[in-house]
């Protein structure tokens, strides 16, 4: 019996490693959700550049055709 409460410690222990440290755990996770909020601001100000670009081109299409 003792052993198996050691076995179960030690497999605890390794799962909340592995959930929070190990490779894709809750660190990796956090560090990638940042990188995207930080990239959808920066489409989102591209977004906007674009947008501009495209209305500058309509109106210089307008312009020619007056």
């Amino acid at each position: 019996m003792r052993l198996l409460k050691i076995f179960l410690l030690s497999l605890l222990i390794w799962l909340q490693y592995s959930l929070w440290l190990g490779r894709n755990g809750i660190v990796d996770y956090m560090k990638i959700h940042k990188k995207v909020i930080i990239e959808k601001k920066n489409n989102a100000n591209l977004d906007i550049r674009n947008n501009q670009i495209i209305l500058d081109i309509k109106n210089l299409n307008n312009h020619i055709k007056n």
